[in-house]
C-alpha cells in the first residue's frame, strides 16, 4: 500500500514538473523566436545586443535606437512605451528615417515576439515589473480660426527657438541641440509633408507628441497647457505642413516597379549608363560591396548599398526608389525622378547583391581588412 502511495506521489510530482517546465518554456520560446526575428531584421542597424551599433549604424542619421537604455522617442506615455507603442513603430516604421515599416514582412505574432525581445534588451531593468498605460487624451474640437490664432501665439512662445519662425527647423538653437546620447540632432522641418512626421501625422498624434515630448531635445509639455491650448498648437503645427495639393504625392499606394535587369541596374548605379531624367548616379555618394575601394566612382557620404535589400526587402526599396524620402536626396531626384524601368533595374541589382556568386565576384578585389568587415556585418 505504501509502495502504491509512493508511486502515485511520484507520478503527481512528475506531472507537476512537466507542467511547470512547459509553462516556463512558453515565454522562452517566444524570446527565442523574437531573437531570431531581431537578428534577421534589426541587428544590422541596432546591433546584436541592441546598443544601436550595428554594421549599418555608422552610415545612418539619425542613429539607430539604443534599446539597452530603456529610452524611447515615440510613445503614448510620459516615459516607458506600451507594447502597442513599440508594435506601432515596428509595423509602421518611422517616416524621415531609415526605420522601415515591417507590416509586409512580419505577421502579428512575429511582431509581438519581436516587441518582447526588444524589451528584454533593456539593461536598466526599466520595464521590469511594469506595465505602462497609454495616456487618455480628450477628443479634438473642430479646427477654427480662433484655435489657429491661439496656436500661432503658442508656437512663437514655445517652439520658434528650435523649429524656426516658419517651422523649417532653422531656429536659433537648431545647431546646438543634442540627444540623450550627446549626439547632434536637428529639429524637424514641420513644413514637409504631414505624413512624414515621426510621431504621427494627424492632429491627435501631434497633440500626443507635444504632450509627451520626444526625448532630451524636445521635453514633454505635460500639464503645461490646457487641452484647448494643446489642440490649438497641434492644429497650427499641422497647418505648417505641406498640403495634399502642394505635395508631390510620393505615396506607397502607387509604388510599382517593372521586372528589371540587374546588369542594367549595375550600370545605372555605377554611372556607366545615365539616368534618363538626368539624376546623378548612386555611386556619387554611395558604395556597393566596397566598390569605392576598387574604382574611383564610389562616394563615402552615403551608406554602402550592399545590405539595402537585407534591411528593407523588395517592398521597402520599391517605396524608396519612387518616393526618395530622404532630405539629402530629395532635391536631387524629386525634380528628375527615376522611370519605372530604371527603378526596376536598380532594384534588381540591389537584390542581386544578396546572391553568394555576386558577393564573391565583387569582393574578390577588395582589400582583405575591408572584405572581413563586410562579411562580419553580413554574416553577423
Amino acid at each position: 500500500m505504501n509502495k502504491k502511495l509512493y508511486n502515485s506521489k511520484r507520478i503527481i510530482i512528475l506531472k507537476w514538473i512537466l507542467v511547470t517546465i512547459t509553462i516556463w518554456s512558453l515565454p522562452a520560446q517566444k524570446q527565442v523566436k523574437g531573437y531570431k526575428i531581431y537578428k534577421e531584421y534589426c541587428s544590422v542597424c541596432h546591433g546584436d545586443e541592441g546598443r544601436g551599433d550595428g554594421f549599418a549604424a555608422k552610415f545612418l542619421d539619425p542613429k539607430p535606437r539604443d534599446f539597452t537604455s530603456g529610452k524611447y522617442k515615440i510613445r503614448s506615455t510620459i516615459s516607458l512605451p506600451t507594447d502597442d507603442d513599440i508594435n506601432r513603430v515596428i509595423t509602421r516604421g518611422i517616416p524621415g528615417t531609415l526605420m522601415p515599416a515591417f507590416k509586409q514582412d512580419l505577421d502579428e505574432q512575429e511582431i509581438n515576439s519581436l516587441v518582447a525581445h526588444v524589451k528584454e534588451l533593456d539593461i536598466t531593468n526599466t520595464f521590469k515589473g511594469k506595465t505602462p498605460t497609454a495616456i487618455s487624451f480628450p477628443e479634438p474640437p473642430p479646427e477654427t480660426d480662433e484655435l489657429l490664432t491661439m496656436g500661432e501665439t503658442l508656437y512663437v512662445d514655445n517652439c520658434v527657438a528650435c523649429h524656426g519662425s516658419y517651422g523649417q527647423g532653422d531656429g536659433l538653437r537648431s545647431n546646438s541641440l543634442i540627444d540623450d546620447w550627446k549626439d547632434p540632432i536637428r529639429p524637424y522641418d514641420l513644413t514637409g509633408p504631414a505624413d512624414r512626421m515621426k510621431g504621427g501625422s494627424n492632429v491627435e498624434e501631434i497633440y500626443q507628441t507635444i504632450y509627451v515630448g520626444m526625448g532630451a531635445a524636445m521635453p514633454a509639455f505635460e500639464k503645461g497647457l490646457s487641452p484647448d491650448q494643446y489642440w490649438a498648437l497641434a492644429y497650427y503645427v499641422l497647418s505648417l505642413a505641406e498640403s495634399d495639393e502642394d505635395s508631390d504625392d510620393w505615396g506607397e499606394e502607387s509604388s510599382e516597379t517593372v521586372e528589371g535587369d540587374s546588369d542594367i541596374g549595375k550600370d545605372l548605379v555605377m554611372g556607366v549608363k545615365p539616368f534618363e531624367n538626368g539624376g546623378p548616379p548612386c555611386m556619387g555618394c554611395h558604395s556597393v560591396m566596397g566598390e569605392k575601394a576598387i574604382t574611383s566612382g564610389g562616394g563615402p557620404w552615403g551608406p554602402d548599398l550592399t545590405i539595402a535589400h537585407q534591411k528593407f526587402k523588395e517592398y521597402g526599396l520599391s517605396i524608396f526608389l519612387e518616393t526618395i524620402p530622404f532630405p539629402t536626396m530629395g532635391p536631387l531626384y524629386h525634380p528628375r525622378p527615376l522611370t519605372e524601368e530604371e527603378r526596376g533595374h536598380v532594384l534588381a541589382f540591389l537584390i542581386s547583391m544578396q546572391q553568394p556568386d555576386e558577393v564573391q565576384v565583387v569582393t574578390a578585389k577588395v582589400l582583405s581588412h575591408y572584405t572581413l568587415t563586410i562579411l562580419i556585418g553580413l554574416l553577423g
